[in-house]
């Protein structure tokens, strides 16, 4: 007679998973064990290169698809490569070689292929991938979903890909990633959670430690007070360490390589110090300790927006004589109508003498984010602002800017994209027709006009509203093709509907360099 055995989840992955025909053990990596078994709905892990993320990720996907029957389970990465090398090296390896698994849950008859894995209890695991929009998610069934290498996705997608377990009965969320800056997607819900860290005590002088920078000794971790050696195998515990009034429902767990100082795949000498010489500052802190990095990527400050504000420019929405004594351009960058972070914004601005006049700022929210009504305000604004051009995004706007050129005229609309292999900065495309554009060079001299004082800004009441989307605009060092990009770590579009702006007045203005 068959008999109910009730167990954790981490003492079911170390009795039954397998991998590379070792029986999983968490004794050498006690801190592991309350990853498995939290219970948390939503859990997000902040985990440095090399500490087993992605083994944790795959164990606890084949966990619960063994304990519960029918469970559907969803991992989301950002990339098909991503998608398959999870499938193929983290996956696979554990669904044959653990018996149990092999012999009572698996045989020919079921689907096994990268991209779905089907269990005879009814469970499947789906592992899909989606780094700009989740459309090829759409229509998915699940229970638990996993975002991997979140720090590399949109955050806007993430609630899209949740509707898939809308009829769940248990829509659990995993986040796992490795931090880059405090700002960001993975940065964001780390924020919200409970921010746990592994604490361990040292045995000699009973100072609890927090592992970091300060705990590098030249053998292994070491106390950060007195120097001893720390066995972080012993007297370790999770703490939570937020700082919100209220104790977070999502569950946060921090994990570096420290914590793994007596792995048997961690080289002290080459892994942590040698690569405390050879990384940049960033890189270390992030794939090293698992910690944000923020300094020196961010090409604009909030005290430089502040001073280009000027306090008697109030954005009432109405001009004036001046300014409509000057001829002015409209910028558009286009967002998705149902995204909760990206939105359409416009800007109206002004070239008067060596100075940027930025008049006017929109984003549209709510119901005014339908398409349909965003071209019924663009005319009369333009209109109203004697605005000779309207500069639009090309990429995501190419299906609007044809419906808003029927309605302001077909060459009062200017197309722009971004091409990030362009070499030149400026281009015309006959064929798109559109000017396409270096995104670096661009961008790198509209941040270069405002620390310089040369953007005009309304005060900075009426502007504040829009200051995220320019600061969320930062610097990417590449160390291994020694280049800089700037990067989007959140919603950008004011500073895009502004670009767009600045670049057609001066190509209007004859000043613009195509080289």
């Amino acid at each position: 007679m068959a008999q109910v055995i009730h167990t954790t989840k981490a003492d079911f992955a170390e009795n039954f998973l397998y991998l590379n025909g070792q029986q999983l053990s968490l004794n050498d990596y006690p801190h592991l064990r309350a990853i498995y078994n939290s219970d948390a709905a939503e859990s997000v892990y902040m985990f440095s290169r090399q500490t087993a993320k992605s083994t944790t990720l795959s164990n606890l996907m084949i966990t619960n698809s063994v304990m519960y029957n029918y469970f559907k389970s969803l991992y989301i990465s950002p990339t098909v490569d991503q998608t398959k090398v999870f499938s193929h090296d983290r996956v696979n390896p554990v669904l044959e070689g653990s018996p149990l698994v092999k012999e009572h849950y698996m045989n020919s008859s079921l689907v096994q292929n990268v991209f779905m894995k089907q269990l005879l209890n009814g469970s499947r695991m789906y592992l899909r991938y989606a780094l700009l929009n989740a459309d090829r998610i759409r229509g998915y069934s699940a229970d638990m979903n996993i975002f991997d290498e979140v720090q590399d996705l949109r955050e806007d997608i993430i609630p899209v890909i949740q509707e898939t377990m809308s009829r769940s009965m248990f829509k659990w969320s995993l986040y796992a990633g490795t931090p880059k800056r405090s700002k960001g997607t993975l940065a964001n819900i780390w924020d919200r959670s409970t921010k746990n860290e592994y604490i361990l005590k040292c045995q000699a002088c009973n100072h609890w430690n927090i592992l970091g920078q300060d705990n590098i000794g030249d053998l292994g971790v070491i106390c950060n007070k007195c120097g001893r050696s720390l066995d972080v195998k012993v007297g370790g515990e999770w703490v939570s360490t937020y700082s919100l009034t209220k104790k977070p429902t999502l569950e946060g767990f921090r994990v570096c390589l420290l914590h793994f100082d007596k792995a048997p795949w961690v080289d002290w000498e080459k892994d942590v110090l040698g690569k405390r010489e050879k990384y940049s500052t960033s890189k270390y802190y992030n794939e090293v300790l698992a910690m944000e990095y923020d300094e020196g990527t961010s090409p604009i400050t909030e005290a430089d927006l502040i001073k280009n504000c000027r306090s008697e420019y109030i954005m009432s929405g109405e001009p004036n004589n001046l300014d409509t004594s000057y001829k002015s351009i409209m910028g558009i960058d286009y967002g998705p109508i149902n995204s909760e972070n990206s939105h359409t914004v416009i800007t109206i601005m002004q070239k008067r003498g060596d100075r940027y006049h930025v008049l006017y700022l929109k984003k549209f929210l709510g119901k005014e984010a339908d398409y349909a009504y965003i071209h019924k305000v663009i005319p009369e604004l333009m209109e109203k602002w004697k605005v000779v051009h309207l500069a639009a995004d090309y990429g995501m706007g190419e299906a609007p800017n044809s419906e808003i050129r029927s309605k302001v005229g077909y060459n009062k609309v200017i197309a722009f994209q971004h091409l990030p292999t362009q070499k030149e900065k400026i281009r015309w495309n006959p064929k798109m027709p559109a000017y396409t554009m270096n995104r670096n060079q661009v961008l790198n001299e509209l941040f270069q006009e405002i620390k310089n004082g040369n953007m005009v800004l309304p005060r900075w009441d009426d502007f504040e509203p829009f200051k995220d989307d320019f600061l969320n605009v930062q610097m990417e060092f590449d160390e291994e093709k020694n280049s800089m990009k700037y990067i989007s770590i959140g919603p950008d579009d004011a500073v895009h509907s502004t670009l767009f702006c600045k670049v057609a007045l001066d190509l209007m203005h004859g000043i613009a360099n195509f080289s």
